[in-house]
């Protein structure tokens, strides 16, 4: 049963990924983050090693979030006008030519790094929420969770190599190496040609005001514990980076043990995402929020144990997971139902994006010499206790996955159940009597009790067909 069940599910997502445009979008996608999170964090290390100080840092990373929020915004604008297949192909050149543009970031000159940052927000931002926006309207929202699990886990087992081989190669060599795997992207843009006459006129017909969205009640009962998440996570990534790397590991194996949480997050998408379309999104992302709620408690409790700190390591890889499946792609899509969803995807990646940026505004500022100057225990208590009080508007907040799909799989489990114990009481009544003709047999049985397996299969199956 469980082996022609994985069949099954096999089966089906080999047809999903069949389907053009869905080969299209998801390749994109793996494509685009392979490319850019590998290069950023190679983009931020050559920034911190040149003699620029803090302040310059940080207006450095600013104006590339600010390039990052505006590309979005610009990009949704021109999909109306010049078409999906026009908008990727300009934002994955741009892409490829920001790339190439860092092999001038050794010059030191800060108007080049500068536009090299500019550049770099740009060519993410282009075309990133129209991108996650085409997977959606690619990928059923049954099978979205799984799908969007098997893609993003392939995507950080690349996120995890490309990081991996950027530290074994000088610098010239991987910028080459990210810019000629982001022009690769292009040969996936026509994949999508047949449906972009659909997708102008969906959009023209649907497309769904920024504030609108904002005001439903549902998206924000979603946006505003992601939004928190985003902000602590960011906020504390400092603390425990200087404290991984000053008391139990270098920087260079420090800088490898982010890497590793890639491929922890890549397991838990694959598991959260089967999950997900199974017992509903809310119920996946609750237990992620307390997974990493309670690795902070113990940093909170215990930060001068090695095994608590590798204990976190791997519960916020696992949350990571999850949250990155759930908030980039799966949650924004379920919310947008048959609309367009570009500002759906554009809002709700936009915390994850613009919080990075708290990132570079507190490490300058984590300690004063020797003395930090907020203590690791505060920082972290604060954490736990922000990220606890986020889960409670998901308490209230309704199942993004249709009531009837976890029916369905609910009067599936059950019919399996029933189908199984009436299998072990037909082996155990031929145990019995092995030489009682089958027709002695089978009117006991009609006589038997209705097991509270059949029963509850025979419930929803008259409640809901």
């Amino acid at each position: 049963m469980k082996i022609a069940k994985m069949t099954k599910t096999i089966s089906a997502l080999r047809d999903v990924y069949r389907q053009k445009g869905f080969q299209a979008a998801s390749m994109l996608i793996f494509n685009s983050l392979s490319w850019y999170f590998p290069l950023f964090i190679l983009f931020s290390n050559a920034i911190t090693q040149l003699n620029v100080g803090n302040s310059q840092i940080i207006l450095i990373f600013g104006f590339h979030y600010l390039a990052i929020l505006s590309s979005a915004l610009l990009g949704n604008n021109l999909i109306e006008k010049i078409g999906r297949n026009k908008l990727l192909s300009i934002w994955v050149i741009l892409g490829a030519c920001a790339t190439a543009l860092m092999l001038l970031i050794s010059s030191s000159e800060v108007p080049v790094i500068y536009a090299i940052s500019i550049l770099l927000g740009l060519s993410l931002g282009l075309g990133f929420p129209s991108c996650l926006a085409y997977f959606g309207d690619n990928s059923a929202s049954e099978r979205r969770g799984l799908i969007g699990g098997v893609t993003f886990a392939l995507t950080f087992v690349a996120i995890m190599v490309g990081g991996l081989l950027s530290t074994m190669t000088t610098l010239a060599i991987s910028v080459i190496g990210f810019s000629l795997w982001r022009l690769m992207g292009l040969v996936f843009v026509p994949l999508s040609r047949q449906e972009q006459t659909i997708s102008q006129t969906t959009h023209r017909q649907a497309k769904v005001p920024y504030l609108e969205i904002i005001k439903e009640r549902s998206f924000l009962l979603y946006l505003v514990p992601w939004i928190i998440f985003c902000i602590i996570n960011f906020f504390q990534a400092p603390f425990f980076d200087s404290q991984l790397e000053t008391k139990w590991l270098g920087s260079d194996l420090s800088y490898l043990i982010s890497f590793g949480e890639f491929g922890i997050g890549a397991i838990s998408m694959l598991v959260g995402g089967y999950l997900s379309d199974r017992i509903g999104r809310k119920r996946v992302i609750i237990a992620a929020f307390a997974m990493v709620g309670v690795g902070y408690a113990l940093l909170t409790f215990a930060s001068s144990y090695e095994i608590v700190f590798y204990s976190y390591v791997v519960l916020d890889g696992i949350a990571w997971g999850i949250f990155f499946l759930m908030f980039l792609l799966v949650i924004w899509g379920d919310l947008a139902q048959s609309r367009v969803k570009n500002r759906y995807f554009l809002i709700g990646n936009m915390p994850f994006i613009l919080s990075s940026y708290i990132t570079p505004i507190v490490r300058p500022y984590i300690s004063s010499g020797d003395k930090p100057i907020i203590p690791i225990y505060t920082a972290f208590s604060f954490a736990s206790f922000f990220l606890f009080m986020a889960v409670i508007p998901l308490m209230v907040a309704p199942e993004t996955l249709s009531e009837k799909v976890i029916k369905d799989q609910d009067l599936k489990g059950y019919a399996e159940k029933a189908f199984k114990q009436a299998m072990k009481e037909t082996k155990k009544a031929q145990k019995k009597n092995p030489h009682e003709p089958d027709s002695k047999n089978e009117e006991p049985q009609e006589e038997t009790e209705e097991s509270p397996e059949d029963k509850k299969a025979r419930e929803l199956a008259e409640k809901y067909y």
